[in-house]
């Protein structure tokens, strides 16, 4: 029997709230979506059921910003634990997807929140696996394993030793942070900043990351440029927000300044920044395939908290 696909309303609204799982993946419960519906970060036109006879067995939330007017990610889709065959789960999970993206005019990225060692974890890779087949049939077909940390209480002393370079901080205008964008982008281990690159252009995707950042919730005096003893620009840093916490948003060094320890220098403004305000706490994101900045997280005193799975077309 064929599965139909629609957004939620008054009569469906329960049956949208009464999924769960038990596979080791984050959802969003109740209390959540109705706490963030009442924000607009979840919205009646964005939360989708897919029905077979009338019976719900998939779901699928999609969030964006306050004053969005299409979501930004799908953070939530879950398939009923009736549909067990894989074939099946991606089909619904494809389906969803699809008919999300016609409604809005847009593909958003799909995340997945999943733990620090679902790597050893048959449920966790088994959960992944059929999520990734169900994003490459809906069109989002790249994947990207990214790592979140976090730094509780910035403003405590530091517990180890970081050598950094003396840098200066000040700030700059959004044509000074464009043409930052596009030179840090050169040799860089991002994935979506070279995706966006070969998509885009150096400039395009710099006017891209600008319009990005800029939405971000957060001050922008924490746009920070640096400049080393002699004046000279090596890199700037976005201490900003996401939706929920204070956040290292976006950090580079030019080319020609890497391996003199400017990233440690950055991190460190950014979390004086965060400190200065407050923030009890500072998180970030990075590729589990870049390296040197997963080791710069650590070396500040950030912890790994999940891995997260994006999805992209």
């Amino acid at each position: 029997m064929s599965v139909a696909f629609r957004p939620v309303d008054g009569d469906t609204l329960e049956a949208l709230l009464a999924f769960s799982t038990d596979e080791p993946v984050a959802w969003i419960g109740a209390d959540r979506y109705r706490a963030e519906s009442a924000t607009g970060n979840y919205r009646p036109e964005w939360s989708w059921l897919a029905l077979r006879d009338g019976h719900p067995v998939g779901r699928a939330l999609w969030w964006g910003g306050a004053d969005a007017t299409a979501p930004s990610t799908l953070d939530d889709l879950l398939i009923a634990p009736g549909s067990s065959d894989p074939d099946e789960r991606r089909e619904i999970a494809a389906g969803l997807i699809a008919a999300g993206a016609a409604a809005f005019g847009s593909l958003p990225e799909w995340i997945v929140d999943v733990a620090v060692d679902w790597h050893t974890d048959d449920a966790a890779v088994a959960a992944v696996r059929w999520r990734t087949e169900a994003a490459r049939a809906a069109g989002l077909g790249r994947m990207t394993e990214r790592v979140s940390v976090a730094l509780e209480q910035p403003g405590a002393p530091a517990t180890g030793s970081v050598s950094t370079p003396a840098l200066r901080f000040r700030g700059g205008d959004d044509a000074e942070f464009v043409d930052l964008f596009a030179r840090v982008a050169v040799g860089s281990l991002d994935a979506h900043t070279l995706a966006s690159v070969a998509e885009l252009g150096s400039r395009g995707a710099a006017a891209d990351d600008l319009a990005f950042y800029r939405s971000l919730p957060g001050s922008r005096d924490g746009w920070r440029i640096a400049l080393d003893a002699e004046g000279l620009v090596v890199g700037f840093v976005i201490a900003t927000r996401t939706a929920y916490d204070a956040a290292v948003s976006s950090i580079g060094v030019l080319p020609q300044h890497r391996g003199r320890g400017i990233v440690d220098g950055l991190l460190a403004e950014a979390v004086r920044v965060h400190a200065a305000a407050g923030a009890p706490r500072v998180v970030g994101t990075t590729d589990a395939t870049n390296t040197p900045m997963r080791r710069a997280f650590e070396r500040a005193g950030f912890v790994v908290t999940k891995r997260r799975i994006v999805f992209e077309p």
